[in-house]
């Protein structure tokens, strides 16, 4: 996949999990083979007496469900790792989340690319059994307990070379820097004039930029990601685009002209307003939504 920020990140290793619930030819298929279809991507469920617990994705197959840790770091394992055993069916139900059966047996991975290693250290020096994939040039197991699903025992268990690249199923997350999600936004932008869809939310826009995934995503990331996107487009609109994008309140209309040249300057002119964003993330912009909403998340 191509990465705007950095050869392999957080949402490199959260799309490489998600590509395993796909049919592809070039690429492991291991969920999918498994029958889980993914469910919610960083779902948040308030554990009484425990936390906070936020996992990256959520599987679900007809009978079992499987939390998976995507890990991007060597050293940081997280608070998620120590709260699962507190996890119940119930919690699932009270996020809207379906679930095939009552007996819902969970599972939880972690899974992360050369780090791993390293990883699986911290991770034994602070009790953390659960199984841990590696996805490099082969997927396999390689620390941890087994899954308690013997299908993915038995998937995981010997490696499998990877040949291509996963997906780009989540284009952009809560972390995304401008730079990262500008690409996406504009040829949403582009697509909303032609087809004459020129008016819009920030949320609208969202959703239409990151496609059939959005109604994957929890609530408060689809909130979060709205404020991301108006926050971008006040930048662009002051940025350099002001004579396509207006807007009344969170109402926004984009204005281009018919005509191939027309759209030639407005591509122009978003490349131009690309080449000066840097590489930091929205949060050195400044805020963009509640304050309670302001998380960012170490992989």
């Amino acid at each position: 996949m191509t990465n705007t920020e950095a050869s392999f990140d957080h949402l490199d290793v959260i799309n490489s999990v998600l590509s395993l619930a796909y049919n592809l030819k070039s690429y492991p298929n291991h969920l999918h083979m498994a029958g889980y279809r993914i469910s919610r991507i960083e779902p948040r469920f308030n554990v009484s007496g425990i936390g906070a617990l936020n996992p990256d994705i959520l599987f679900m197959s007809d009978e079992r469900g499987l939390f998976c840790e995507c890990k991007s770091g060597e050293y940081y394992t997280g608070q998620n790792l120590k709260l699962y055993q507190g996890i119940t069916t119930r919690h699932l139900v009270e996020k809207g989340i379906d679930i095939p059966t009552e007996n819902l047996e969970l599972d939880v991975g972690i899974f992360g690319r050369g780090n791993m290693d390293a990883l699986a250290d911290r991770l034994q020096a602070e009790g953390i059994t659960y199984p841990q994939v590696m996805m490099d040039d082969f997927i396999r197991k390689v620390s941890g307990d087994d899954f308690k699903d013997p299908v993915l025992r038995d998937l995981f268990r010997e490696p499998v070379r990877i040949h291509g690249k996963p997906l780009t199923i989540l284009k952009f997350s809560e972390d995304s820097s401008f730079k990262k999600i500008a690409p996406y936004i504009f040829n949403t932008l582009m697509a909303r004039s032609v087809s004459g869809r020129i008016e819009f939310t920030s949320r609208d826009l969202a959703g239409d930029s990151l496609e059939e995934i959005w109604d994957h995503l929890d609530r408060k990331s689809q909130k979060i990601l709205s404020g991301k996107v108006k926050s971008f487009l006040k930048h662009c609109k002051t940025g350099g685009l002001g004579e396509y994008l207006s807007n009344r309140e969170d109402v926004w209309t984009i204005e281009i002209n018919d005509h191939w040249k027309s759209r030639k300057k407005f591509s122009d002119d978003c490349n131009r307003l690309m080449d000066n964003l840097d590489q930091k993330t929205l949060w050195d912009f400044g805020g963009f939504g509640d304050g309670d909403d302001q998380v960012t998340r170490e992989g």
